[in-house]
Order: C-alpha cells, then sequence, then structure tokens
C-alpha cells in the first residue's frame, strides 16, 4: 500500500502489433523493463522500444482491496493520491469497500431483475415478502416509467445530476410530462432499487442522494383527493341507492374493512352470538386480471365487533348458505370485481345519493347551500311546505316519497327518473348533499362514525388494521379537529371546579 511518483514511461510495440506504454517511478526501473521489451522485439522484429522521462509528474495510489486483489489508480498531486489510498483503506478495514468495475458491469435492468426478485421473496424492507399487487405496481413503474430512459445505463454512469433531469422531464403514459405524484414514486422506487444495490456492494454510495440522504428535485406529489366522512344518515341514503348491495354497502360503512377483505368475508367469518363480531383474516387482490386470495393488507389478522342494526339483516342472508360461502358474491356466486362493482352498481348509486338535497331545490326553485353543499334548511323547508300545500299532499316538514313522486311529474323527462330512484329515501330538516365518496370512503366513514361515540384511539386502531395507534392518528389526524378548540375551552371549566 502507496503512494508513488510516475517520472518514466516505456513505449513499446506488442506483437498485435500494438503500441503500448509502461510508466515507473524510477529510471532504473523502466530501463529494466525496457531492456527485457528490446530483446523480445529483436526476436519479434518489432520496433524498438523507447524510454522517455515523463512532464508533467503523475501520482499513483496503490492498496490491495478486500479479496487482496492489488488495486490502482492515478492523479495528478501526490495530496489527491493520499487522500484516495486514506479513503480505500478505511472502506478496506470496514468492510465498505466496493470495487468500482462492478457497478460499470451492471446495468439498471440488470439491478431492477436483482432488487424485484428481493421484493418478492422477503420484501424491500427484508422483514416480509411483498404481496403480488405490491409487486405488480412496482413492475408497472419500472417498465413504463425506469426502463425506457436507464435499462441499459451501467450503474456506474448514474449521477445525481442525471437522476434529477430525468425526473423534472419524465415521460408519462399519455405522451407528455408526467404527473407530479408519478414522478415522485417512480423516483422513490428508483432511490429504493439504488439502495439495494448498495446493499449488495455493487455501489458504495447511493447516487440519487445528496450527501446528507436528502433529494431535493423529487416534485411534490401534489393535492390528494380529500376523504368523504360520511354522516349516518348520509350513509343509510347511499346504501338505500345501492339495490341488492345495500347491506354491503352499510356493512362496509360501520365495520371500515377494505375492498379486497369485504368481498373475501365467508359465513364462517361471521359470529353473530351475543357479542357478535366478523373475523377479518383474508384479503382479494387483482392481479394482471386475476384475483388473488391472500392476507389482509397488514398481514394479521382482527376481530371487527358488529353493530346491532346490522346482525338481523346478516343472520337472512346467511340462511341456507354454508360455511365457505362468500358473504356477499357477485350475481355469479364468484368474488366481485372492483371495476365491475363500480361501474354497475356504485357508481349510480353515489352520484344518486350525493346530489338528493340539490335536486330537489332545483324542482322547487330555491337555493341553500353550506360549504358549496346544498342543504335542508329553512329556506328549503319553506318551499317544501308550499308544494304539498299547493300540490294536495300531506304536509310535513320533511320530503318522502309521495313529494319524490309529485316531483318527478314537474321536471322534464331527462330529470325524472332520478326523481323516482330518489322516492326510497327521505330528507329531513338539517339533511345535505356530499361530495360523492369512493368505495374506500366508506373505511373513513366507519373510521369517523367509531371516533364520534369513542376517543379511545386504540380500540379504533384494532377494528381499522392499523399497525399501530400512530397510523390511525396520522391517517385521521383532522377528525379531532374540534377536540382541538374544545380542549381550549375546557381549560374554563377548571375555575369553576
Amino acid at each position: 500500500m502507496a503512494v508513488k511518483k510516475l517520472d518514466w514511461a516505456v513505449s513499446y510495440t506488442s506483437a498485435s502489433g500494438k503500441r503500448l506504454r509502461n510508466e515507473y517511478d524510477t529510471e532504473a526501473r523502466a530501463r529494466e523493463f525496457a531492456a527485457r521489451q528490446e530483446i523480445r522485439a529483436m526476436e519479434l522484429s518489432l520496433d524498438v522500444p523507447s524510454v522517455v522521462k515523463l512532464k508533467p509528474r503523475r501520482w499513483e495510489a496503490g492498496f490491495q482491496d478486500h479479496q487482496g486483489r492489488w488495486k490502482t489508480k492515478r492523479f495528478a498531486t501526490k495530496d489527491e493520491a493520499n487522500e484516495f489510498l486514506n479513503g480505500q483503506l478505511r472502506a478496506v478495514r470496514t468492510g465498505t469497500y466496493v470495487d468500482p468495475k462492478y457497478a460499470a458491469g451492471m446495468s439498471v435492468g440488470a439491478l431492477f431483475e436483482s432488487w424485484i426478485e428481493r421484493v418478492r421473496s422477503v420484501g424491500a424492507s427484508g422483514r416480509r415478502a411483498a404481496t403480488p399487487k405490491t409487486v405488480q405496481g412496482y413492475e408497472w413503474l419500472y417498465t413504463r416509467m425506469i426502463k425506457p430512459y436507464w435499462e441499459d445505463y451501467p450503474l456506474s454512469n448514474v449521477t445525481y445530476e442525471g437522476v434529477a433531469e430525468w425526473t423534472r422531464k419524465m415521460i408519462g403514459v399519455n405522451g407528455g410530462v408526467a404527473s407530479a405524484d408519478t414522478r415522485a414514486r417512480a423516483t422513490k422506487q428508483f432511490s429504493r432499487m439504488l439502495d439495494h444495490a448498495v446493499a449488495i456492494k455493487v455501489l458504495r454510495i447511493n447516487p440519487a442522494k445528496d450527501s446528507v440522504g436528502g433529494r431535493d428535485y423529487v416534485p411534490s406529489a401534489g393535492d390528494h383527493r380529500e376523504s368523504v366522512y360520511l354522516t349516518r344518515p348520509q350513509l343509510e341514503r347511499l346504501a338505500a341507492f345501492a339495490g341488492t348491495h345495500e347491506l354491503m354497502i352499510r356493512f362496509t360503512g360501520l365495520t371500515g374493512l377494505r375492498w379486497g377483505e369485504v368481498t373475501a368475508l365467508t359465513v364462517e367469518d361471521l359470529d353473530l352470538g351475543s357479542r357478535p363480531y366478523v373475523s377479518v383474516n383474508k384479503a382479494y387482490s387483482e392481479v394482471k386480471g386475476k384475483l388473488i386470495l391472500g392476507s389482509t393488507k397488514g398481514h394479521a389478522s382482527r376481530d371487527v365487533p358488529l353493530p346491532a342494526s346490522l346482525v338481523a339483516d346478516l343472520s337472512r342472508l346467511v340462511v341456507g348458505k354454508g360455511p365457505g360461502a362468500l358473504l356477499f358474491p357477485s350475481a355469479e356466486g364468484h368474488a366481485m370485481r372492483n371495476s365491475n362493482f363500480t361501474r354497475r352498481y356504485y357508481q349510480p348509486a353515489r352520484l344518486l345519493a350525493a346530489g338528493c338535497v340539490a335536486r330537489v331545490q332545483t324542482a322547487l326553485g330555491v337555493s341553500e347551500s353550506r360549504r358549496g353543499l346544498a342543504v335542508f334548511g329553512d329556506s328549503m323547508l319553506t318551499a317544501v311546505l308550499d308544494f304539498q300545500q299547493s300540490s294536495g299532499l300531506e304536509i310535513r316538514p320533511m320530503v318522502g316519497k309521495d313529494m319524490w313522486l309529485a316531483l318527478a311529474e314537474c321536471v322534464p323527462d331527462s330529470r325524472r327518473q332520478s326523481m323516482l330512484d330518489s322516492a326510497r329515501i327521505s330528507l329531513v330538516l338539517g339533511d345535505s348533499d356530499f361530495r360523492p365518496p369512493v368505495f374506500h370512503d366508506l373505511r373513513h366513514t366507519a373510521v369517523s362514525l367509531y371516533l364520534a361515540v369513542t376517543k379511545n384511539v386504540k380500540h379504533v386502531q384494532r377494528i381499522a388494521g392499523h399497525k399501530d395507534a400512530t397510523t390511525t392518528l396520522n391517517t385521521y389526524a383532522e377528525l379531532f379537529e374540534d377536540d382541538f378548540y374544545s380542549a381550549a375551552a375546557g381549560l374554563d371549566k377548571l375555575i369553576a371546579s
């Protein structure tokens, strides 16, 4: 292990006719090598070697790697050579040395194959194998976003500036610049792949990160869609529009199960005894068009209590079904697919349920809203009572079946069917419309309803199937907004005590 100055060079010709040069730290060593090459040149009729003194001087750092192989690198100054040598010696001693040739010899494409195999077997964190759906998501991001630009790049050519430039200009599936969310997810995955390269000692450091591990080029994911938290009456309204799937909607909105969990439930998962509950221990996921039955998202089973209002309906539902029968099957008796269910049943139901109050207001020619959503307030109540009186209907402070049918006769044909469909629900003073919820919002609804009746976050965590209470608090922090202000108001009560 040393740093030496290279002052002399020997130029000679190989047997193939290629001109070569060796460099040495002393003239004696250079002339010794030249003498051997001169004898060889005479035997093979080659050009006579020459010895020259180098200008400017160059410095060579040499050391043995962790496998005992001699490695050298040249520098313009002695200080640079010493700094490099000291760094390499520390890396060899601490076991962090990485041969640069490894990075030059592995492409990003080859790295992905190594990384995705690890994800399949033990997961990205090394704790648990990833689900097929998670693997599918990683493969999609690589194929669509990472592979077109990086596949043939040697890892030694990946730089922080290069990753930043790719992130800014990443092409999306529509041919334009990809969305901020897609670019953020693809860049995060690429960085994880490079972390894997560090772990398997192909790279010494992750070139996608700066000196403190940051990535300032990652775009903000933008505004995420706000969750919808239905009140209990709004949940009942949504369920009423779901037709044959009414019980499934109500069940999901009161238990908080995920789509894959609720569609995987079987009769034997129910206990409808004195303390009714449902056991959640499996879930469906759709991977490449196929439904795969596996573990839940958190890979842990849980029991979720059932409110009494569900028990009677569930008891009727399971009559005549075997223990292994699906609780909420498709019309053909198979596990339901999210896309089919949403298109055929849920999308029409959520749009009808979300705008009931606005439909009445439009028909009556009144407008009353709160935070941009139609609300059944005093102005609408006056219009409702006037319409009932003029139409010869029973005068009641509500919109019931008789009024829906009467309104259907007063609106254009294009809106008549929605009025007739609405006749299954009633609206009363204080009801309001809501933003159309996606199916996962039923899970959010269940959590919000539980938090409204109990402030025990640990109980809600168990029901939701979160890993810990911190996840519950972080996910649903906005639901504690009222507590934020009531806590301050409660301080005044301490005076009286």
